[in-house]
Order: C-alpha cells, then sequence, then structure tokens
C-alpha cells in the first residue's frame, strides 16, 4: 500500500515510518526541509519536500496514496491557534479532496471534545470538526493521544537549577502520559486497516501524578531532592514569558492546565479508556531524560 506522512522525522512520523516501510509498504514523507531529503530517503522512503500551507503541492504529495497521516504544526509566532489550525484543516482537507484520497489519519489530542474552555488543546476541536465537515464520505480517524513524555523536557531548566518541576496544574492528580513509539503502531494500523466513517481512539501509556513524576525523576537522574511544586496560574504564566513562550499561547496553555486542575478533564477518556502501552515514564526518565540532564 502506499501512504504519504506529515511530520517530516519528527517523534512519531519517524517510527511510523519506520514500521510502514518495515512491512513492505510505500511511503512517501513530507518536510519543509531539503536538509531532511537525504535521511527521508535513506530510511527507505520518498522525501516531498515543500509547505503544507500549501494546498497544491500537497495534493501532489497524496496523489494515488491509499491513504494520509496529518497532524499539526505548532502556529508560528503569537498567531491565533485556533485560526492557525481551521486554516491548516482547510488546506489539508483541499488537497484530499484534489488527490482523490479515501482515507485520512489524524493526529489529534485528548481534549478534543471539549471547548474553548480547555484552552490550548481546543485547537484539536477546531480541526477535528473543520475535518468533519470539509470530508464527508471519507473514512476518517481522529487519534487522541495524551500528554506527550517529552513535554517534561521543558522542566529540564528548571530541575537543573533549582531541583524542581513547577506547575499550575494539581501535583495529585492522576495525569495521562504517552510515548510516541506507543502511538507509531497504532497510526499504522488505523493507516493500514481503517475503521469505517468517523471514529476517534485515545492513546496513553502511563498515569502519574507530578508528585509521582518528580519521584520517577529524581530516581533516573539520582537527585533525591527533587520535587515538584505548585505555583499559581499567574506565576506559571511570567514562567513561560520569561522562557520566550509566543504570549497568546502562553495563555491559552494556562487556561489548558487550570481546566485540567479544576475540572473533570479526562472523564470522555475514561470513558474510552484505551490499552495502556509498553513503555512507562520509568523507561522515558532512566534513557531519555537522564542522558537530556547530564548533557
Amino acid at each position: 500500500m502506499k501512504f504519504t506522512l506529515t511530520g517530516s522525522l519528527g517523534h512519531i512520523s519517524r517510527p511510523l515510518a519506520q514500521q510502514l516501510l518495515a512491512a513492505g509498504h510505500d511511503v512517501t514523507i513530507i518536510s519543509h526541509s531539503s536538509d531532511r531529503a537525504a535521511e527521508i530517503t535513506a530510511l527507505g522512503a520518498t522525501p516531498a519536500i515543500g509547505s503544507i500551507a500549501d494546498a497544491h503541492f500537497l495534493a501532489q504529495a497524496f496523489a494515488r496514496a491509499d491513504a494520509v497521516y496529518l497532524m499539526i504544526t505548532a502556529a508560528q509566532g503569537d498567531a491565533d491557534l485556533f485560526e492557525a489550525g481551521r486554516q491548516q484543516a482547510i488546506t489539508y482537507a483541499t488537497a484530499v479532496k484534489a488527490a482523490g484520497v479515501k482515507r485520512v489519519v489524524n493526529l489529534s489530542s485528548v481534549g478534543a471534545n471539549l471547548g474553548p474552555e480547555v484552552g490550548a488543546l481546543h485547537i484539536y476541536n477546531v480541526i477535528e470538526h473543520q475535518l468533519t465537515h470539509d470530508l464527508p464520505g471519507i473514512s476518517l480517524t481522529f487519534l487522541r493521544p495524551t500528554a506527550m513524555f517529552y513535554n517534561l523536557f521543558s522542566s529540564l531548566p528548571s530541575i537543573k537549577r533549582d531541583h524542581t518541576i513547577y506547575t499550575n496544574s494539581s501535583l495529585t492528580k492522576k495525569n495521562s502520559w504517552v510515548a510516541p513509539a506507543d502511538i507509531a503502531p497504532i497510526a499504522a494500523q488505523a493507516l493500514v486497516a481503517p475503521q469505517p466513517g468517523i471514529t476517534s481512539q485515545y492513546i496513553a501509556s502511563d498515569e502519574q501524578s507530578y508528585s509521582d513524576v518528580a519521584t520517577i525523576l529524581a530516581t533516573a537522574c539520582h537527585l533525591p531532592d527533587l520535587k515538584a511544586v505548585q505555583i499559581s496560574d499567574e506565576a506559571m504564566l511570567q514562567n513561560l514569558l520569561a522562557s520566550g513562550a509566543p504570549a497568546t499561547f502562553a495563555r491559552q496553555y494556562i487556561k489548558m492546565t487550570a481546566f485540567e486542575r479544576d475540572h473533570d478533564f479526562y472523564a470522555d477518556y475514561r470513558a474510552h479508556h484505551p490499552l495502556l502501552g509498553p513503555t512507562k515514564l520509568t523507561d522515558f526518565a532512566t534513557t531519555d531524560f537522564a542522558q537530556a540532564y547530564t548533557r
């Protein structure tokens, strides 16, 4: 079968491409950077170098594909997150229709079932609704992974400086986390053998509170005094702005984490609870995170 993947050689797209290629499928990988072309070719895939904002380019890259894997990249600068998501979904839908593709797998997120009250994650609700509206009759699979393990890298500076993870989230509520490696097999299955119609599927690897995370990282990094500390929404916002985060994103991120803290954010996730993947936070902590900490 022939598949086209967005996401270049990122955390999910690389292992997804490797799995599809190992199974004998024909894979095209879209990247905006020509520097990635040789590496994509070395994997055994076909590079398609261009912008995901260009519907004509995408239609050419999607041509003759049995299915496509779509994901959104971060909005640039201080752009309107939700309008950026809507526009990208429209561009994707335009290219899918022009290419005659009948199967789409979209990397969405936990929280996509919720509205603007969930802050930054509302972008995925916008994208899911736009693709559903614009692609009637297409097999649409929305993958909804939970918080990525690698999001914890954002706490490396404060861990190195203060031996502290600062968060405005609850320290004791169980959050759901996922390893990109555990997303790839589910994405591959959705591409190769999609469910008919419009479906969504949660993906998770582990469920740990921030206090649990601090304990796990303390062991992996040999920092017995490492702790998680809850700070106010305003203090967390100022931390994000000081780190260089765009103001619009920072405010929506704080809105997201405050909603997770104060409401039953995981209600729909629990109602459709996935089988947890094999990769645990302890695995990530003792390999990727510990290595990043010692660099």
